[in-house]
C-alpha cells in the first residue's frame, strides 16, 4: 500500500535514536534486537540482594503477607552509578532514586545512539518527558532513622526529578515532565511529546520510562490482590495465563520533526505518525479494562495520522498475561481490523511482555523499540510463551494472528499500532511507520587521511572505550575506516581525556587503539587558548602547499582567491609557486614572490585552522607574518592586504643598496655596543634570548661579524637577498608609503602583537600607512612580542607556516611546559600528515575542535554504531540500609564491616561503604592533607571481623601486612571489604580491599589463628610495668601533635589521646593514654590503637618519621572499661628500620599486645600519606 501523506496530516516525528537497558543482559539497541530475533527470556529468579526471598516465599497459594512470584525481570547490579560522569557528589548520588540514575546513562547512550552531542544544544528548549511511578527508593526509608533524612532525598527519592535532573544535566530550558498513569505512563509520555514537537514547544526530545524493582512492600500488595503469576512469565494470550510478571528497566527514544532531522543529517529510525490518549472511564471497576474505550483510543490514534485501519499490519498488544485483561485487549484490536482485514491477510499481534516480563511504567517505550527494531529489520519477531491459544479468546472471530517465530513482514509500507494500558484506566496508543528510505552511498574518503578521535572524562573510561572500538573492528570488518572516524568525529561529545591520529588506514587505527587501550592517559593540560604564529621570509620552498591544495577544500579556495588577487599584481601565479607546478620554482627565493606566496600560503593555512574551528585569542607574526596575522585579524581585507604584500614585496627587492643580514647567537646587550658608528647598520630582530639579527650595508655587516667571531659568537649569514629591516630600507619608504594610500583600515576583531613595539597592537598604533612603512625597516621584536603572548595565560601555539621556525625561537624564549606546540608543515612531509597531526596533538591537549568543519567538502558515509560511553558505576545506596540479602546474611556491628555476605565456599565478606566523616575520630587522622585509614583501624577491623564470625576476638591475629595505603577522600564514597577465607586445618585468611577499575586493591592482609589461645601476655612488658625507671626523657601532648604535624602527620582533637610518652633507657616506652570513652565498644577503639603506636616514635632520635608497616602477632584479652589506658613498648631499631612490642594496659591489666611492629621510614612525601 503507498505511503499516505495528506495536505492536512501533521508532519511525522521522527525517533533518530535508542537508549536502552532491559532484563536479559539488553544493553543497546543491537543486542535487544538479537534477543528479540532469537525468541529469549530475560526472565530470572529474584536476586537475593533485593530482599530476603526465603523469608518472602509463600508456603502455600493463601499465604499472605508473602510475594508469590518467584521470578521476574531484574537487571544486573542497580546500585551501580557513574556518579563523577554527571557531576554528581557520591553522597548525593547515595539518595538519588536509581531510576534517577538509570534515565541519566540510558539518555546518554541514547544521544549517542542518535549520534547528537548535546552540547550545542545548552540552553535550548529541548524537552524530556519521562513515564514513572515506582516509589521503591521511596519505601527504602523505612529504616532510616529520622535524623539521617538527608536533603537531598528531596530531590532523590519524588517523581519531579526523573525528568528534571536530565534536563538540568544538558541545560535544556524546554517543557521537562515526569508523566504517572501507571502501565501507560511512558505512551502518555510520547503523546505529549509528539504534541510538542508538533506545537513548536521543542526542537528535540528525549522520551521513555523506567522502573526499579528492590523493595518487598509493593510485590506483596500485588500478590495479596493476585496479580502476579507465581512462575514470574507472562503468558500472554496463552491458556496457562496466571498474572503478569514484574520487570525493571530504562528505555528512551530521542525525536525530532522529520524535517529538522533531515535537515541535520540524522538517521530516522522509524517515524511517529500519530498518537492518542484516553480513558476506560465507567468499566466495570477502577482496574478493569474497558475494550470499546481500547478501540476508541486506537482508532483516535489513526485518525491523528490520517491513516485507516487497513494501512497497519502489526499491534504491539499491552499483552500483561493476566486471564481478564488479556481477552478484553484482543477483542479491542479485534474490532479495529475486523473489516480491514481477513484471516488470509490478517493483522500480527505480539507482546515483548512474554520475553521480558511487565515493566509497567516503562512497558510502553519497550513495545515502541521493540516495533521500531521489527520496521529497521523488515522482521517480525517471535511471541513467547505461547504453547497453548487461550479458550477465553475468539480466535476464529477475528483476523488476527500470533507470531511464534521470526518471519518476514510483508506490507508495501510497514506500520504498526503500539498500545499501552494504565491501571487505573487510561490508555495510550500510538502508530509507528518505517522510516523514509534514503541511501546512502559508501563513499571513500578522498585526499587527506581519516583522523580518529575517542574521549572520555576519566582515562580508565578512555581506555576500555579503546578496547570496545578494538573490538568492533574485529567484530565488522566491513567498516571502512573514513566512516567510523567521520562517526567518532561528528556523533560524540568531546571530553578533557583524549586521543587522536590521522590513520591512513585499517592497521594504523589499530594500532592506535590498541595502544590506547593499554597506556596510562594524562590528564586534560587546562590549556583552552590558541595563539596562531606565522612565520616569516627565509621558511619558504617550491612545492610548499602542494598537499594541502590536494586534500583541504577550504585551504584550497583560499590560495585560488589569494591568487586571484596577487595574478593582477604580479602578472604570474602564486599557486604555481605553492604546488611546485611552476616552470622556474626558483623564482620562490626572490623577495618579490616570496612575500605573496608565504602571504597566500599563510593566510589559507590560517583560515583553514579556522573552519576547523580552532579559533586564536591572539596572532603575532615575523616580518612578512605580521601583515598576514594582520589580514587575519580584520585589520584590512583581502584585497587590500595583497595590495599591501605586492606592493612591499616589489619595493623590498628592488632596493639598491647592497647589504645582507646575519643571525648572531647572542643576547641584544652583547650586540648592540658593536653597532655603535654604524650608521648603515642596525639590529634587524631580536628572535630570541640567544639570538639577535644584524642588518645593513654588506662592509658593516662583514667587520662587525668578524669582531663577533673572533669573540667566539657564532654568527650565521642568511641567503637573503637584501638587508631587510634596516637602515637600507629607508629607499623606498616614500613609494611604499604612496602604494598603501586608499587602503582602508578596520579595527582587529582578533588580539594582534606588533614587531615594532613587542607588546599588544593598539588600532590607533597599526590602522595607518606609516605604521606599515616602518615595519619593513625597524627591528622585529619577536622576544619581547612571544613573552607579551605568554603573560596572557598558557596557549597551544601554533605555527602557521610552511615551515616551525618560529617553534624553535618560541621555545628558547618562554617556558616550553607552559604551552602545547603545533607546526601546521614541515619541510620534509609532502602528505599532510604534519598538519593532521598538529590538529590530532591541538585536540587532544584540549582545544575545540569543528568536527563537522573538518569533514565539510567531503561525502557524508553512512553511519556507523560506535561502542557507547563505558561508564565507570560504583556502588551508591542510603547509608543505613543496603539491598536485601538472603535470610542467611545479615549486617554486622562494627562500622567498618558494613554488610556481610556468605558464599557456599564458606568465603564470608563485609563490606562497608562510608564517607571520612562518617569514621568518627579517625576523620580527624590526616597525612600530607589527606584523609588516611591508619593502621590501628586495621588491628580493629580485624579483631571486629573474628568477634563477627567466630563469636568471640581471642584467636590470635598473625602476619598482619599493611599493603597499600587507603586514602579516603572527602568526595568519594568507600567501599572497603574485608574477605573471611576459612583455611582447611582451620583459621582463616583475611584480605582488606577496595575495588579501583574492578580490579581488587589489597590494603591489608593477616592470618587468624585456629585456636584460643590463653589470656596473658606473651612479652615481659607487664612484669616490667611495676619497676620502670625514670624517665629519662618525656614529651607532653601539646609537644607531641606538634611535633608530628611538622612531619606531614597532623591529628584532629579527636585523635589526640596520647597525653605523654616517656623514654626510660633500654628501648622502653611508656605513655598515658586518654579522653575516649571505650566502654561501648567490643575492643580496643582504632584511634586507641592509633595512639599508641604513635608513643613508639614521638621519641624517637630520627623524630615521629617512621610507620608501620607489618604487625607480627596482635592478641586481645578484654574490652576497655574506662577512659585511662596506659601503653609500654621496647622498641629495637637500626638507622631506617624499628621493631617494637607493645602492651595496653588498664589498670594494670592487660587489654591488647601487639608483637612484632616492623616500622620503616617512608620514601619522600608519599611515603608519609601511608599508614600512620
Amino acid at each position: 500500500m503507498p505511503r499516505k501523506e495528506s495536505a492536512q496530516a501533521p508532519e511525522p516525528v521522527a525517533i533518530v535514536g535508542i537508549g536502552l537497558r532491559f532484563p536479559g543482559g539488553s544493553g543497546s539497541p543491537e543486542e535487544f534486537d538479537d534477543f528479540l530475533r532469537e525468541g529469549r527470556s530475560g526472565i530470572r529468579p529474584i536476586p537475593t540482594d533485593r530482599w530476603d526471598v526465603e523469608a518472602f516465599t509463600p508456603e502455600g497459594p493463601d499465604d499472605k503477607g508473602k510475594i508469590r512470584a518467584s521470578a521476574g525481570g531484574f537487571l544486573d547490579r542497580i546500585d551501580l552509578f557513574d556518579a563523577g560522569f554527571f557531576n554528581i557528589s557520591p553522597k548525593e548520588a547515595r539518595y538519588m532514586d536509581p531510576q534517577q540514575r538509570l534515565l541519566l546513562e540510558t539518555a546518554w547512550q541514547a544521544l549517542e545512539h542518535a549520534g547528537i552531542d548535546p552540547a550545542p544544544l545548552r540552553r535550548g528548549n529541548g524537552g524530556v518527558y519521562i513515564g514513572a511511578s515506582s516509589i521503591d527508593y521511596a519505601l527504602e526509608l523505612d529504616s532510616l532513622p529520622y535524623e539521617e533524612l538527608d536533603g537531598h532525598l528531596a530531590s532523590g527519592i519524588t517523581m519531579f526529578p526523573l525528568s528534571g535532573r536530565l534536563s538540568y544535566f544538558l541545560g535544556w530550558r524546554g517543557p521537562s515532565m515526569s508523566v504517572d498513569t501507571a502501565c501507560s505512563s511512558s505512551l502518555v509520555a510520547l503523546h505529549l511529546a509528539v504534541q510538542a514537537l508538533r506545537g513548536g514547544e521543542t526542537d528535540i526530545a528525549l522520551c521513555g520510562g523506567v522502573n526499579a524493582l528492590h523493595h518487598p512492600r509493593i510485590p506483596v500488595m500485588f500478590s495479596n490482590a493476585q496479580m502476579l503469576a507465581p512462575d514470574g512469565q507472562c503468558k500472554t494470550f496463552d491458556e496457562a495465563a496466571d498474572g503478569y510478571a514484574r520487570a525493571e528497566g530504562c528505555g528512551i527514544v530521542v525525536l525530532k520533526r522529520l524535517s529538522d532531522a533531515e535537515r541535520d543529517g540524522d538517521r530516522v529510525l522509524a517515524l511517529v505518525r500519530g498518537t492518542a490518549v484516553g480513558q476506560d472511564g465507567d468499566s466495570a471497576g477502577l482496574t478493569v479494562p474497558n475494550g470499546p474505550a481500547q478501540e476508541k483510543v486506537i482508532r483516535s490514534a489513526l485518525s491523528a495520522a490520517h491513516l485507516a485501519p487497513e494501512d497497519i499490519s502489526y499491534v504491539e498488544a499491552h499483552g500483561t498475561g493476566t486471564p481478564l485483561g488479556d481477552p478484553i485487549e484482543f477483542g479491542a484490536i479485534g474490532d479495529v481490523f475486523v473489516d480491514s482485514h481477513t484471516k488470509d491477510q490478517p493483522v500480527v499481534v505480539g507482546s515483548v511482555k512474554t520475553n521480558l516480563g511487565h515493566m509497567e511504567p516503562a512497558s510502553g517505550i519497550v513495545g515502541v523499540i521493540k516495533t521500531v527494531l521489527m520496521l529497521r529489520s523488515g522482521t517480525i519477531y517471535p511471541h513467547i510463551n505461547l504453547d497453548n491459544p487461550s479458550g477465553r479468546i475468539p480466535w476464529d472471530l477475528y483476523p488476527l494472528r500470533v507470531p511464534t517465530a521470526p518471519e518476514p513482514w510483508k506490507a508495501e509500507v510497514k506500520r504498526a499500532v503500539v498500545n499501552s494500558f494504565g491501571f487505573a484506566g487510561t490508555i495510550g496508543a500510538v502508530v509507528l511507520e518505517e522510516a523514509p528510505e534514503h541511501p546512502v552511498e559508501e563513499t571513500e574518503q578522498t585526499g587527506a587521511a581519516p583522523l580518529f578521535t575517542l574521549s572520555a572524562k576519566n582515562a580508565t573510561a578512555l581506555r576500555e572505550l579503546a578496547a570496545g572500538y578494538r573490538a568492533l573492528l574485529e567484530r565488522r570488518p566491513e567498516i571502512s575506516v573514513a566512516a567510523l572516524c567521520h562517526s567518532a568525529n561528528t556523533a560524540r561529545a568531546h571530553h578533557p581525556y583524549r586521543v587522536a591520529a590521522p590513520v591512513a588506514d585499517r592497521a594504523a587505527l589499530v594500532k592506535l587503539l590498541d595502544k590506547a587501550a593499554e597506556r596510562e592517559h594524562e590528564g586534560p593540560t587546562g590549556i583552552r587558548k590558541t595563539a596562531f604564529m606565522f612565520t616569516g621570509q627565509g621558511s619558504q620552498y617550491a612545492g610548499m602547499g602542494a598537499a594541502l591544495y590536494a586534500a583541504l577544500p577550504v585551504f584550497r579556495a583560499e590560495v585560488d582567491a589569494c591568487d586571484e588577487l596577487f595574478a593582477a599584481h604580479l602578472g604570474r601565479s602564486v599557486r604555481e609557486l605553492l604546488l611546485g607546478t611552476a616552470a622556474d620554482p626558483e623564482a620562490i627565493d626572490r623577495t618579490e614572490y616570496t612575500q605573496p606566496a608565504l602571504f597566500t600560503l599563510e593566510y589559507a593555512l590560517a583560515q583553514q585552522w579556522m573552519a576547523w574551528g580552532v579559533k586564536p585569542n591572539v596572532l603575532i607574526g615575523h616580518s612578512i607574518g605580521e601583515v598576514v596575522a594582520a589580514a587575519v585579524a580584520g585589520l584590512f581585507s583581502l584585497p587590500d592586504a595583497v595590495r599591501l604584500v605586492a606592493a612591499r614585496a616589489r619595493l623590498m627587492q628592488a632596493v639598491t643598496a647592497e647589504g645582507g643580514m646575519a643571525a648572531v647567537s647572542a643576547p641584544l646587550e652583547d650586540v648592540a655596543p658593536l653597532l655603535e658608528g654604524h650608521e648603515d647598520l642596525a639590529v634587524a630582530g631580536v628572535n630570541a634570548p640567544d639570538q639577535t639579527v644584524i642588518s645593513g650595508a654588506t662592509a658593516a655587516l662583514d667587520e662587525v661579524s668578524a669582531a663577533l667571531t673572533e669573540r667566539g659568537v657564532r654568527v650565521e649569514r642568511l641567503k637573503v637577498s637584501h638587508a631587510f629591516h634596516s637602515p637600507l630600507m629607508a629607499e623606498v619608504y616614500d613609494d611604499f608609503r604612496a602604494a598603501l594610500d586608499g587602503i582602508e583600515f578596520h579595527e582587529p576583531k582578533i588580539s594582534l602583537i606588533s614587531n615594532v613595539t613587542g607588546r599588544l597592537a593598539r588600532f590607533r598604533e597599526i590602522g595607518n600607512p606609516g605604521y606599515w612603512v616602518r615595519h619593513i625597516g625597524e627591528p622585529v621584536r619577536f622576544l619581547d612580542g612571544i613573552r607579551a603572548v605568554a603573560k596572557r595565560g598558557r596557549h597551544a601555539l601554533i605555527e602557521v607556516g610552511p615551515q616551525a621556525g618560529l617553534t624553535a625561537l618560541a621555545r628558547r624564549s618562554v617556558t616550553v611546559e607552559d604551552h602545547v606546540w603545533l607546526a601546521s608543515l614541515r619541510r620534509r612531509d609532502t602528505t599532510t600528515a604534519t598538519t593532521l597531526t598538529a590538529l590530532a596533538e591541538g585536540y587532544t591537549a584540549g582545544l575545540t575542535v569543528a568536527w563537522d568543519g573538518y569533514h565539510a567538502g567531503h561525502p557524508a558515509p553512512a553511519r556507523v554504531d560506535l561502542p557507547t560511553y563505558a561508564f565507570q558505576r560504583k556502588r551508591y545506596w542510603l547509608p543505613s540500609v543496603t539491598p536485601r540479602r538472603s535470610a542467611s546474611n545479615g549486617t554486622a556491628r562494627h562500622p567498618l564491616l558494613g554488610t556481610e555476605e556468605r558464599f557456599a565456599s564458606g568465603v564470608r565478606e563485609f563490606t562497608a561503604e562510608f564517607m571520612p566523616e562518617e569514621l568518627g575520630a579517625l576523620a580527624d587522622l590526616a597525612a600530607e592533607d589527606r584523609t588516611v585509614l591508619p593502621a590501628g583501624a586495621y588491628v580493629d577491623l580485624l579483631l571486629a571481623v573474628q568477634d563477627a564470625v567466630q563469636g568471640h576476638a581471642r584467636n590470635a591475629v598473625r602476619d598482619l601486612r599493611l599493603l597499600a595505603p587507603l586514602e579516603l577522600s572527602a568526595e568519594t564514597v568507600t567501599a572497603l571489604t574485608t574477605r573471611w577465607r576459612p583455611r582447611p586445618g582451620g583459621g582463616a585468611e583475611v584480605e582488606v580491599y577496595t575495588l579501583v577499575g574492578g580490579e581488587e586493591n589489597l590494603h591489608a592482609t593477616a592470618t587468624v589463628a585456629a585456636d584460643p589461645e590463653p589470656l596473658v601476655p606473651v612479652s615481659e612488658l607487664a612484669e616490667l610495668d611495676a619497676g620502670l625507671a625514670p624517665a629519662a626523657q618525656h614529651i607532653d601532648d601539646e609537644d607531641i601533635y606538634t611535633d608530628l604535624a611538622s612531619v606531614g602527620r597532623p591529628q584532629g582533637p579527636r585523635m589526640r589521646l596520647l597525653v605523654r610518652a616517656a623514654r626510660h633507657g633500654d628501648g622502653l616506652v611508656s605513655g598515658e593514654l586518654t579522653g575516649r570513652d571505650a566502654s561501648a565498644v567490643e575492643h580496643v577503639p582504632a584511634e586507641l590503637l592509633e595512639a599508641a603506636v604513635q608513643a613508639l616514635v614521638v621519641l624517637d632520635p630520627e623524630g615521629p618519621v617512621f610507620v608501620p608497616r607489618e604487625i607480627a602477632s596482635v592478641r586481645h584479652f578484654r574490652k576497655p572499661r574506662g577512659e585511662q589506658l596506659r601503653v609500654l613498648a621496647r622498641v629495637r631499631g637500626e638507622q631506617d628500620r624499628r621493631l617494637a612490642d607493645v602492651l595496653l594496659l588498664e589498670n594494670g591489666d592487660p587489654v591488647a599486645e601487639l608483637l612484632g611492629v616492623r616500622m620503616a621510614r617512608p620514601e619522600g612525601r608519599a611515603g608519609r600519606r601511608q599508614f600512620l
